[in-house]
């Protein structure tokens, strides 16, 4: 009757033993998606990722494909074209690499996670794998990047519609939105500041240019300006930080001091002048929100340092003579950035915000590229002349991008937080 028994607690354990080890970051993102608004705020974001990488195919003036009439040899026949595709820019190209080997990663990812139990060969796995699709992606953007040259269409939305109804052309597909960002109406009276319509969804500006194209392809600007610069930010911010922290005396009242000058700089004031004496330049502003913005991750990385520099392991790595770059980098950051991930996520709704003040002020990007301060500009003064349909999109899509990254830094600050997540 004994091996009855031991069979069935056998049989009732070895699944338990066999389930793989969960990490801490499995644990909190378990928990970040208990709470339903975390999730729609996740999928806000994503939606707009994936907005900005393929609007290209949503809103753009050039068909799919499309027939013309050409002459050989002396006789016409038909031939088939792929306009859009071949007016696509090495940005468009890179981005759709890298979106790619991002979905690849992902299911490479959970692949691993079912395939390892134990947490350190599904760690060692997944990091190879990171690096292996890094390398995967950036192989195909830096040739894009030095050789893609875009060859010039002399065709547009309108000399493709007339050919249509004059029969030189046949067979046409058309994104959604039959317009790009900068593809105007001819300049009648009627067709600048027109409200909604069947041909322009959300109306057209000043110029005659379809709102929606450029509410959509708004998104580009502002995705990447948001994780160009915190990228920027966290580059610098970590090290500083993290220098701070470590070696404390003078190295940190020096990184102090640094940090105060850098809070004190006017960051508007600063762009401002350098757009007097440069111009519009979208990726130097970029790159001025990056270096005027490390300031409080590395208060807090410096925070967590000075936390993690008298631990055991720490003082253990130190002991074996292990060189300094692996106890900063290797065994004391992966520790000390789950704060700093949530201060990410709110400097990257800052930076978005800043990005439509510098627009709506006129300051941002180079027209004709669209931003979704420069179309709340374009709605006029209330005071005055107001255009409601030029203003509500807009303005609606910066609110719930802001709200969304700050739904997420408060969802993951919750998650990582354990005094707030008790459940395990």
């Amino acid at each position: 009757m004994t091996q009855p028994a031991n069979n069935l607690a056998t049989a009732a354990v070895a699944p338990v033993a066999d389930a793989p080890s969960r990490s801490f970051w499995e644990v909190a993102i378990g928990a970040y998606k208990r709470r339903i608004i975390n999730r729609i705020a996740f999928c806000w974001i994503l939606f707009l990722l994936l907005l900005a990488v393929f609007v290209p195919f949503l809103a753009n003036g050039q068909p799919f494909t499309i027939e013309l009439k050409r002459t050989v040899n002396g006789s016409e026949t038909w031939l088939r074209e792929w306009p859009l595709f071949a007016q696509l820019t090495a940005l468009d190209l890179i981005l759709l690499f890298v979106s790619a080997c991002a979905v690849a990663y992902y299911f490479i990812f959970k692949r691993l996670g079912r395939e390892y139990a134990e947490r350190e060969k599904r760690f060692t796995a997944r990091a190879l794998a990171l690096v292996i699709v890094i390398g995967a992606a950036i192989s195909c953007s830096v040739p894009t990047l030095i050789w893609r040259t875009t060859p010039l269409n002399p065709y547009d939305y309108r000399t493709y519609q007339q050919m249509l109804q004059t029969g030189d052309a046949r067979g046409a597909v058309f994104t959604v939105v039959h317009w790009g960002y900068g593809e105007q109406e001819p300049l009648r009276a009627q067709r600048r500041f027109e409200g909604p319509s069947r041909d322009h969804w959300l109306g057209t500006d000043g110029n005659g240019r379809d709102a929606l194209s450029r509410l959509l392809w708004s998104s580009r600007v502002v995705m990447g300006i948001g994780f160009i610069a915190i990228s920027i930010s966290l580059a610098i911010g970590v090290v500083i930080g993290g220098f701070m922290g470590y070696f404390v005396r003078k190295v940190d009242l020096i990184g102090m001091r640094l940090v105060e000058i850098f809070e004190s700089i006017p960051v508007f004031i600063l762009i401002l002048i350098f757009i007097a004496f440069y111009g519009r330049n979208i990726i130097m502003i970029m790159v001025i929100l990056g270096i005027t913005g490390w300031t409080g991750i590395a208060r807090f990385v410096r925070a967590e340092f000075l936390k993690l520099r008298k631990q055991d392991y720490v003082q253990a790595a130190k002991a074996i003579g292990l060189p300094l770059h692996r106890v900063l980098f290797r065994h004391m950051l992966p520790n000390g950035l789950t704060p700093v991930i949530v201060v990410v996520t709110f400097g990257i709704a800052g930076t978005v915000m800043s990005e439509s003040a510098l627009s709506f002020l006129g300051v941002g990007v180079e027209p004709p590229t669209p931003s979704w301060g420069s179309m709340l500009n374009e709605a006029g003064n209330p005071a005055e002349e107001f255009r409601w349909w030029l203003a509500i999109a807009p303005g609606l899509m910066i609110f719930l991008t802001v709200f969304a990254y700050n739904i997420i830094g408060e969802g993951l600050r919750d998650a990582i937080d354990p005094r707030l997540n008790k459940i395990r």
